[in-house]
């Protein structure tokens, strides 16, 4: 079997509507040493006829009934021939110049990861804006970069983000199968903590595509918020064992305060489990963000009663008035 240089996995389920403009930034990529593997999760729509219409021998379509975003991404890493891997969500793009900017960024390194910038779209891509970040620079320790994305940045560490070399991601042990919501928690960390840094490709742009009906980051059910959980105590567990230190046990105990905010009230087991992990890892006196009313409001009647009021006031309408102020914020995005 012939190898090429990058792989790059598409977990693909009823992606009919994007997933050729997706496929499009692919074939117009300025490196061509490249397949594209696409793994059908079991769509319910036209999604195999689109990538089938695409006449492109670097294409390879596989398909299997639907197992889940991360079970998919880990059969096509199976198929793969390349030294490197890419992960690529069915309805986001490259830039033209991002697999030869990454692959650039990591040849001399062979045991390191490249990085990326990343912003979000909605409609037209050319409207996309590169996020500034702190971590837009080389690291010679994954450790550190994932210290400086969780405390200085805002925590996105999307597997999309990374070119990574094959030996690194045989040392990561692959997606955790068991996970939805948040995965990419778990594996960036898994995967940083097996490599030997970070090299940043700042000519490699990773366009997002906000709005999605139905996208996997917006699904907030029960079996999303339980893998929401899982994800954060594998991920923290792998972040104490490289170094169990009181800044570690801080940006743990902060990240299970991150997501207890999200399952107070109605998930008593998950609230109780988040809890008891931030007790151990010594506390968090970490506040939810939200909108001014919240942040008035939280010093006085503790954040607790304030989330129960919202919680109340969804349910007497104020949710539908969330979805219009939401969609008023996506359409600022072009």
């Amino acid at each position: 079997m012939s190898t090429v240089q990058i792989s790059i996995i598409i977990p693909a389920w009823n992606a009919e509507r994007y997933i050729a403009e997706t496929l499009d930034s692919l074939l117009l990529q300025s490196f061509c040493d490249f397949e594209v593997i696409v793994v059908d999760d079991g769509s319910t729509d036209e999604t195999v006829a689109v990538v089938n219409a695409i006449q492109d021998s670097r294409i390879r379509l596989f398909t299997q009934t639907n197992s889940g975003q991360s079970a998919a991404s880990n059969f096509g890493c199976r198929q793969a021939r390349g030294r490197f891997l890419k992960f690529l969500d069915a309805d986001d793009l490259l830039n033209p110049e991002h697999l030869e900017a990454q692959f650039n960024a990591v040849t001399n390194y062979p045991s390191h990861v490249a990085s990326c910038n990343w912003g979000y779209f909605r409609d037209d891509p050319r409207t996309v804006v590169a996020r500034k970040e702190h971590v837009q620079r080389d690291y010679s320790s994954g450790l550190e970069w994932l210290v400086d994305c969780l405390t200085v940045d805002e925590g996105m560490m999307g597997a999309p983000l990374w070119l990574i070399p094959r030996d690194v991601w045989n040392r990561c042990g692959g997606w955790c199968e068991e996970l939805s919501l948040n995965n990419d928690f778990d594996l960036s960390i898994r995967l940083l903590l097996n490599s030997a840094g970070v090299r940043y490709a700042p000519d490699a742009l990773y366009c997002y595509r906000k709005g999605v009906i139905g996208s996997l980051s917006g699904v907030y059910s029960r079996r999303g918020l339980q893998s929401a959980l899982r994800t954060t105590q594998l991920g923290t567990a792998s972040l104490l064992n490289a170094e169990d230190s009181p800044r570690i046990r801080k940006i743990c105990a902060d990240r299970f305060q991150d997501w207890l905010f999200q399952f107070y009230p109605q998930h008593a087991d998950l609230v109780a489990a988040a809890e008891a992990a931030i007790a151990e890892l010594g506390g968090s006196d970490k506040l939810p963000g939200g909108g001014l009313g919240q942040k008035l409001l939280t010093p006085i009647l503790g954040w607790k009663v304030v989330r129960r009021l919202q919680v109340l006031a969804e349910q007497l309408g104020w949710r539908r008035v969330q979805r219009w102020k939401n969609q008023r914020r996506l359409g600022r995005i072009s």
